[in-house]
């Protein structure tokens, strides 16, 4: 047997790619599946960006960079968080990643260490725990309750509080529950952040796709957090960017420079072509985001009542950001499928998958395996024939 490194050896596999690489392995067998599993829009990228990557490839700007991006890009990360999140950052203080998800683990790697703890709020992306335990440091998985919207209550946050604190990570709008943090939250919230003096992650890739305000921005509520606060970005859900690969990370000096070094020896600069894209994305026009985010409100509003008009499926808070539904499928646990029970929301993730051809991501790697997670990123038309087909199959299993 091959003895691999035991960090790695444990590591999980992302349950949302899974999904996905599955519907997508049926599809290529003949299979007419829907997938409802994306975490990504359907739109295609805006041709003013990739326009400029053809100018920018037409001008041969296809050498290496420096490792955190070329200074315009930096000047270009500085003018969004002004501009959208009324932070204020000088391009020391800034970087650009390989996607998001780059980011994010090179700031958990270069933060944390051995006999550490990271809270996160519970139901979350698969990926975070993942990323904590691979630095050395714990995750604690803290249950943000279904009664407060998914969000994590000042309470909460000083309950899971000990000695072994050492960060926190907030993401808001979420995925999987769509859940946006309000100014009265993040407020008390921030009230325990200070006195506890842990490091505060925001993760805010889905901060546009909200349907009823902007999410407010825990830095901007409480400023002085952005002193022990990194903020986690990427142009991928935006600017339905996510094949180009572009994260944005904003902190402190010294731990952005700590970043820029540990991303100089596991992979270097982020790719020359889409740092030009992504100062078009960051300085142009905002018009297509709009017009994305209400084409996904339509959608959300379908999905809520679609899925509340499900046997078996309940769905107590419409979600008011990104683009997933999160919905209780408790009453499906004990039906029988293949003789078994489903037992949890990955089970009924390979039912529906099996029987209707539609294919969803089970809550469990969310910290949440009484739900599932139902992207609406694709057409109407889609989700009209899936949830036809996820209907039929439910009322047939509860004989409803």
């Amino acid at each position: 047997m091959i003895k691999l490194n035991r960090r790695v050896a444990e590591l999980r596999p992302s349950a949302t790619m899974a999904a996905e690489a599955r519907a997508t392995e049926l599809k290529e067998a003949g299979v007419d599946v829907i997938s409802l599993a994306a975490g990504e829009p359907d739109f295609d990228t805006p041709e003013r960006i990739k326009k400029a990557a053809g100018q920018a490839m037409g001008a041969g700007q296809t050498k290496y960079t420096p490792v955190g991006g070329i200074s315009r890009l930096k000047q270009a990360i500085c003018l969004k968080l002004k501009r959208d999140n009324e932070l204020d950052y000088e391009t020391a203080e800034v970087m650009a990643s390989a996607g998001g998800k780059q980011g994010a683990f090179n700031a958990i790697a270069s933060l944390f260490d051995e006999g550490d703890e990271v809270i996160i709020p519970t139901p979350a992306w698969v990926s975070f725990a993942e990323m904590v335990r691979l630095s050395g440091a714990e995750p604690k998985l803290v249950p943000a309750a279904e009664a407060h919207g998914f969000r994590l209550t000042a309470d909460d946050l000083r309950r899971a509080l000990n000695a072994k604190s050492r960060g926190i990570i907030i993401n808001s709008p979420c995925n999987p529950t769509g859940a946006v943090y309000g100014e009265d939250h993040l407020r008390a919230i921030s009230q325990v952040l200070l006195e506890a003096g842990i490091w505060v992650l925001c993760d805010d890739v889905y901060e546009h796709m909200t349907y009823e305000a902007r999410a407010p921005h825990l830095f901007k509520i409480e400023p002085r957090l952005k002193e022990r606060g990194i903020v986690l970005n990427s142009l991928s859900k935006t600017y339905a960017m996510t094949g180009w690969r572009l994260g944005i990370l904003a902190g402190p000096r010294e731990v952005v420079t700590a970043v820029s070094r540990l991303q100089g020896q596991n992979s270097g600069n982020p790719n020359s072509i889409a740092q030009a894209a992504a100062i078009e994305a960051l300085t142009g026009t905002q018009d297509e985001v709009a017009v994305m985010v209400g084409e996904f409100r339509t959608r959300r509003n379908f999905v809520v009542e679609r899925i509340r008009s499900l046997p078996g499926f309940s769905l107590p808070n419409v979600p008011d950001g990104a683009f997933y539904a999160f919905p209780n499928v408790t009453p499906l646990l004990a039906a029988k499928w293949k003789g078994q029970a489903l037992a949890d929301g990955d089970g009924v993730a390979r039912m529906l998958l099996d029987e209707a051809q539609v294919a969803l991501v089970g809550g469990n790697d969310f910290g949440a395996p009484e739900h599932v997670r139902i992207s609406y990123a694709t057409s109407m038309t889609n989700l009209r024939e899936a949830f036809d087909r996820v209907e039929r199959v439910v009322r047939k299993m509860l004989g409803a």
